[in-house]
């Protein structure tokens, strides 16, 4: 029986080419621990366990609109600013040291939400919850972790 004629030399090689990349950009993005290069990005968020006396910190969105002094909570998704919570919490340090970035997060919300009053004024804050025993105790304390004015 005959199986067909032999792979070529360029059949081989992109054989060969294309899991060595794929290999090569998952093993970048665990040392650099990020999700740029989903989805083959860090997935340490699947590979320890939480301690269960620890620490729940999370990433929220305050923006203030026009005529406005009371601070409204923006869900971080796609839907609403056009990026998921997961995202802005991995790239928190650049975030607080460049609060500019914010600036891309008013214009996703400006671009989803057209002919609505868009946010003069963001801040990006983190809730850490207390836990014993995997169980929430106390109130959360909320820090704030970069402010921008909204261009």
């Amino acid at each position: 029986m005959k199986t067909g004629s032999p792979l070529g030399p360029w059949a081989i090689g992109w054989r060969i080419i294309a899991p060595v990349a794929a290999l090569a950009v998952l093993t970048t993005g665990q040392f650099l621990k990020t999700n740029d290069y989903f989805p083959l990005g860090s997935l340490s968020q699947y590979s320890t366990a939480r301690d269960l006396n620890g620490q729940v910190k999370t990433a929220y969105l305050l923006a203030r609109f026009p005529g406005s002094d009371e601070d409204v909570n923006l869900s971080l998704n796609l839907r609403v600013v056009g990026i998921e919570r997961g995202d802005v919490e991995s790239q928190l340090g650049n975030i607080i040291a460049d609060p500019s970035m914010l600036q891309t997060i008013a214009d996703g919300y400006a671009r989803l939400h057209p002919g609505e009053p868009q946010p003069t004024h963001l801040t990006l804050c983190r809730s850490i919850t207390q836990l014993k025993n995997g169980v929430e105790t106390g109130e959360p304390e909320h820090i704030v972790l970069a402010e921008w004015q909204v261009r």
